[in-house]
């Protein structure tokens, strides 16, 4: 069922507004407006004026405070490893007519999943547009949704995907959002769409909200996407690997079939090896892993936690900021964080914050202990006073 030209602009027109006024606002992501406007986004910092000193209304700028809220995800390097290979395999399966693969995120909750899971859907697009002399009208490179809400019904993973497209209508009130209406099947249009936009990449995130036996029922339409589109897919979520790997035994009865193999064998006089009737996670399809960030005694380890912390730095624009203000505190911060991403992005894009806010500018023990009051006492170090 698809939208009218009329729905479908004024649900654009929305969206671009409140990209306007809520800049990396994450939920149009999963709607094509929201992800071109992703795409082509460019997040400059404010720029300070000559001196050390702010101007008056510093403490009040907008701009600055939302740029500070919104620090970007610096890479590590294994991450930008992943991401190069992971873009590599998605241009492989472009130009292969076999022997396509899928491909999974996993690790805590926390290390950044998600934020490399849009980095490269995002440089995929990019190379893709270049490749093609640009943005051509009427192709949508790449699809990017979540796990629904109610992830039974396959329809409702194809309704996601429509959405994405914009072939949904949006409901016309209240009263239409309160009825308890079954989504209509869109599995034609949505077909259509992806096959004529010439769709390369889905990205599906957060598929840890759905069970085994849910994504069991979906993967059929996903193996469609992908051997008859030439769609890859990239799952994304905490505990993936083993959740793909379970649906998959269930989604193809493998357990069955081994064990008939087994049956045959032993008639024939060949006992089959007492082994897993099924193959590990990683035997099925590529896992790239995240983990939290270490700071262990080994050297390199400790270098590596403090140049994230470098990379962070480097991105803050305050008037005042020392010298390694947050390397000389990577102990500590490991130690509230745990080194995961997602904490660690928080406390400094916190404190940034409240330097502006308080006017010192600069990020101190006293700016970290107001931005970790939540996480946890703050506690020197063990090798300072």
């Amino acid at each position: 069922m698809k939208a009218s030209v009329e729905l479908r602009d004024k649900r654009e027109a929305r969206l671009r507004q409140q990209l306007r006024d809520t800049p990396m606002r994450p939920l149009p992501l999963f709607q094509l407006t929201g992800w071109t406007h992703f795409v082509d986004e460019e997040v400059n910092p404010p720029v300070l004026a000559a001196g050390n000193s702010p101007t008056e209304d510093r403490k009040t700028d907008e701009q600055a405070i939302a740029y500070h809220r919104h620090l970007r995800m610096v890479p590590t390097d294994a991450m930008t490893h992943m991401q190069k290979t992971v873009v590599e395999a998605v241009h492989r399966n472009s130009g292969s007519r076999e022997g396509l693969m899928d491909h999974v995120i996993d690790g805590p909750a926390g290390t950044g999943k998600t934020c490399l899971l849009r980095a490269i859907g995002r440089t995929t697009q990019q190379e893709i547009e270049v490749a093609t002399n640009g943005r051509q009208p009427n192709t949508i490179p790449v699809v990017h949704i979540t796990t629904p809400a109610d992830p039974e019904p396959r329809v409702n993973w194809i309704w996601e995907i429509g959405s994405y497209l914009g072939l949904n209508p949006e409901p016309k009130s209240l009263t239409e959002v309160l009825e308890m209406r079954r989504h209509q099947d869109v599995t034609l249009s949505v077909n259509y769409v992806l096959e004529t936009a010439q769709t390369r990449l889905l990205l599906v995130d957060d598929i840890d909200r759905s069970s085994p036996q849910q994504l069991a029922n979906v993967l059929p339409y996903f193996d469609y996407l992908r051997d008859k589109l030439g769609i890859s897919l990239i799952f994304c979520g905490t505990g993936a690997s083993h959740l793909l790997h379970q649906a998959r035994i269930l989604a193809q009865d493998l357990t069955r079939v081994s064990a008939e193999n087994r049956v045959r064998l032993a008639q024939a006089g060949r006992p089959a090896d007492s082994v897993s009737p099924s193959p590990s996670p990683t035997a099925l399809l590529p896992v790239t892993w995240l983990h939290p960030l270490p700071l262990g005694l080994k050297a390199e380890e400790q270098e590596m936690f403090r140049r994230v912390l470098a990379s962070f730095e480097a991105d803050l624009r305050l008037y005042r900021l020392e010298e390694n203000a947050l390397s000389k505190h990577a102990a500590q911060l490991h130690q509230l964080t745990g080194g995961y991403f997602k904490a660690l992005s928080y406390v400094i894009s916190t404190a940034a914050v409240i330097a502006i806010h308080s006017g010192s500018e600069n990020i101190t023990e006293k700016e970290l202990k107001a931005a970790t009051a939540q996480l946890g006492p703050w506690q020197p170090a063990a090798n300072q006073p």
